[in-house]
């Protein structure tokens, strides 16, 4: 099996390369680095590593330092497995490599203004690893260790010369452990990981409607009522500081208010702005919900100041994350005492209010020293500049925030508990990128604007307007005012007038895809938009256009987006990678981390002119393994071992094949499952964007809903990865024989449908034996219907035979089921094979 799939992915992986190339002006990408340095000059010739490597500290001296000589000597003998018995050299001249820190951090606690610049030179025999303080130092073992390389001569680094440094500051994680808690070790494998990938930010969501999971003294009901025992005590938290303060990490903790209050509401009701008495349930379902701090009560204040104490006696960081975000204003527009406050005090409204209570907390905060970050939600007219922006509500938001005066960080894009494409994430740039299309209509150009309607599980219809531009030279461009968001470009893949239109962008949500059928003045039945990997029919009418007397293109509902000045732009610190955890654990979330976090901490990182997606795949890849190697990740074997617990012990017992020509090899039917189940897995990919929570939320039980905290996380999508490499690579194959049209891709492409086929029609025996899978028995059909449908398709396509009307209409009506979310997942195949078919389509009829 692996001799068969191994050549297929790398050919697929080729493939992506060829097709795309690198953008004009980007930094070259020869090594597996990631975030990839900003120079890097590789020269001939290499470093041997090998059980003699010593390692000798020059220059400032201190713990921490000695900490990541330490730190690069485990890690290479794990990547290795080297006997390093004498590790550490007592003179330069013995030492292969050298770690030299010319003096100390400028001050004790990290900031923004952190030097994190290093250079790595290998030549002649030695690497040196300089740097001007410690964080350098720290960075840089991380680029020396992913250059280690083997061969059969050994183990070597290249000589090579780089020069690095980050172009953002703050390159963040978000992890929530209030919804589900993450043991201690997790975190900490997470904060080695995020040292790896050069993040230096731990936000720490320890807060929130579900569970209080820090330690209080002065308030223990906080954690006592709300965390069922699962709390990290202040021994534990000053344990994780101090660890991430050894990778170069701050952590900043976050403390929600006035919403996300259920749990302060369950332990101390009469801080609340509800009715006199009220009582709350402790809340284990997810959403917004209404208990809301009560800004004119003095006791909160006086709790507030004490729960202040505590976190910045445990948290020695400049910034405490307020949150903000989301706030339920209910019970201040129906309390009366409430409503009288805000108009005695000529506030703004409840956000006025929210306002005044942010001020009162950044002074409180002021006073113990600390500063004040919050979500988009805080911003007000009344709100500090020293407040810093975190923006769930994207580039939108961040910019105009930035042309008023607030620095910011974007997490628009970056929410990893979404399953999204890796591609997606590294398209995302922190910068507000300002209007990247023309539309102005000028003479001779035509145009048509269709006001579409989406529907959506969860919430209310997603509504906008597509306008499509034909220019006198018959080139096409066209964009989108979405939901009200900012007017933005569409890139056109396929436009037939009157007939079809097909084109992408990135927004809020994820990748979207338009694929429109036109039909007179309406969307034609089949119109959906591809929102990452599901499809969502989509309905709409011509409302504009050059046919229709008097009719202009639409203005913007929702405006330009921001674009910003040489000032403005310094406002913009960075981004934070947000991982909320309703549907993830302890077993699961490094799934979702890894490893498209290297491709977002590379955007926070690396020039901004890296832009080749096939590289970062290519690189990516490389980086994973290495990652689990070097770094110790579990996200693989977590998955695996997800998968033998579905196993169950189902499976064949005999393995195909004879050992030695008589004695049949026995395999163990759990063994022989996983390995099933791992192959379907990479034909596999989980619904994307929140299409998973919302199949939660809409689903009803004896017990109620599915969207809560007792949900269960053993499903077969839960060990599956956020994207499937291996389709990655069959889609890159259908590109390339497109180009190329050469007939070894269609053999690579028909063995990959092949296995899938095989895998599932197994698979299903095993998933109808579990209770955790039978409803993931309809993914199995769909995966073996659509590899029969690519099966023929390549026939045609090898025998150079056109398919009927017919015959094309039926493939694509049984594609379009199968591309339906079966159990929270997607058979991934159907992008592939689709491609296939548009490909027969195109082919002249045989005469």
């Amino acid at each position: 099996m692996k001799k068969t799939i191994l050549p297929v992915m790398m050919m697929g992986m080729c493939a992506a390369s060829a097709m795309a190339g690198v953008t004009g002006n980007a930094p070259n990408t020869d090594l597996n680095l990631m975030p990839y340095p900003q120079s890097v000059e590789l020269h001939q010739g290499r470093i041997a590593i090998t059980s003699d490597f010593k390692v000798y500290i020059q220059g400032y001296q201190s713990e921490r330092i000695t900490f990541t000589a330490q730190r690069l000597i485990d890690r290479l003998a794990r990547q290795t497995g080297l006997p390093l018995l004498s590790p550490f050299a007592s003179q330069a001249s013995e030492a292969t490599v050298i770690i030299e820190v010319k003096e100390a951090a400028k001050t004790p606690v990290q900031s923004l203004d952190t030097d994190e610049s290093y250079t790595l030179t290998a030549e002649n025999g030695r690497i040196v690893l300089s740097s001007a303080r410690p964080y350098g130092a720290i960075r840089g073992i991380e680029t020396l260790l992913q250059l280690v390389e083997t061969d059969r001569d050994g183990y070597f680094v290249p000589q090579v010369t780089i020069s690095d440094a980050p172009r953002f500051p703050w390159r963040g994680v978000s992890y929530d452990t209030s919804r589900h808690f993450i043991p201690v070790a997790v975190i900490k494998r997470q904060l080695d990981a995020m040292a790896s990938a050069k993040l230096n930010i731990f936000h720490w969501h320890l807060w929130d409607d579900q569970a209080i999971r820090i330690q209080l003294d002065s308030y223990p009901k906080l954690w006592q009522m709300t965390a069922d025992g699962h709390y990290y005590s202040k021994d534990q938290i000053r344990d994780v500081v101090a660890y991430a303060r050894q990778l170069g990490i701050r952590v900043i903790p976050e403390i929600s208010l006035p919403g996300h209050a259920s749990a302060v509401a369950h332990a101390y009701p009469s801080l609340m702005s509800g009715e006199e008495g009220q009582t709350y349930p402790h809340q284990r379902h997810w959403g917004v919900f209404e208990p809301l701090m009560d800004p004119t009560n003095p006791a909160l204040y006086t709790f507030l100041g004490k729960v202040f104490d505590e976190v910045v006696a445990l948290f020695p960081d400049e910034y405490v994350h307020i949150g903000g975000d989301e706030p339920d204003y209910s019970q201040w527009t129906n309390n009366a005492g409430i409503q009288d406050f805000i108009r005695s005090h000529q506030l703004d409204g409840n956000q006025g209010l929210q306002s005044y209570l942010n001020t009162k907390v950044e002074t409180l905060l002021a006073e113990r020293g600390k500063k004040v970050m919050g979500w988009d939600e805080i911003w007000h007219k009344d709100l500090p500049k020293s407040v810093v922006i975190q923006s769930w509500r994207g580039h939108d938001s961040i910019g105009r925030a930035a042309q008023e005066g607030y620095q910011g960080i974007l997490s628009t894009g970056y929410y990893l508990d979404q399953p999204q494409p890796t591609s997606y994430h590294y398209r995302n740039d922190p910068m507000p990128p300002g209007i990247q299309v023309d539309d102005t209509l000028h003479p001779g150009e035509t145009f048509v604007t269709y006001e579409w309607v989406k529907p959506r599980t969860k919430g209310g219809p997603r509504k906008g307007l597509l306008t499509i531009i034909e220019g006198k030279d018959g080139t096409v461009r066209a964009f989108t005012d979405y939901n009200g968001k900012s007017r933005a470009k569409v890139e056109v893949l396929d436009y037939v007038p009157g007939t079809r239109f097909r084109g992408h962008f990135d927004n809020f949500m994820s990748y979207t895809e338009f694929n429109l059928r036109f039909a007179d003045t309406q969307l034609a039945e089949g119109s959906y938009q591809l929102i990452g990997n599901v499809r969502w029919p989509t309905t709409g009418t011509l409302v504009a256009g050059t046919a229709i007397k008097g009719s202009e293109i639409p203005a913007p509902t929702g405006g330009y987006p921001a674009e910003l000045n040489a000032r403005e732009q310094q406002r913009i610190l960075g981004g934070e990678l947000t991982v909320w955890a309703e549907n993830l654990d302890g077993m699961t979330v490094e799934n979702r981390i890894w490893p498209r976090s290297y491709a977002i901490a590379e955007r926070l990182w690396s020039d901004a002119a890296l832009t080749d997606e096939a590289s970062m795949y290519r690189r990516m890849a490389v980086v994973d393994d290495w990652a689990e190697l070097s770094v110790g990740l579990q996200h693989h074997v977590n998955a695996r071992l997800m998968l033998q617990r579905l196993a169950n012990g189902q499976g064949p017992s005999k393995a195909d094949g004879q050992v030695q020509g008589t004695a049949t090899m026995q395999i163990p039917g759990t063994l022989q499952a996983v390995t099933t189940l791992q192959t379907l897995a990479r034909y596999t990919e989980p619904a994307q964007y929140y299409a998973r929570n919302w199949e939660k939320w809409i689903q009803t039980t004896p017990s109620g809903q599915l969207y809560n905290q007792h949900e269960r996380l053993n499903r077969f999508v839960d060990a599956l990865p956020v994207e499937s490499l291996t389709v990655y690579g069959m889609n890159a194959l259908v590109q390339h024989y497109q180009a190329e049209r050469q007939p070894e891709t269609l053999v690579a492409l028909r063995a990959h449908f092949e296995l899938a086929a095989q895998a599932a029609e197994q698979a299903k025996t095993i998933f109808a034996e579990n209770t955790a899978s039978v409803a993931t028995v309809p993914l199995a059909d769909a995966t073996t219907d659509v590899a029969e449908i690519a099966g023929h398709l390549i026939t045609a396509l090898e025998q150079g035979q056109a398919l009927s009307q017919a015959d094309s209409d039926a493939y694509r009506q049984r594609l379009s089921q199968a591309a339906a979310i079966y159990d929270e997942a997607i058979v991934a195949t159907v992008k592939p094979a689709e491609s296939l078919l548009v490909l027969v389509e195109q082919m002249q009829p045989s005469t």
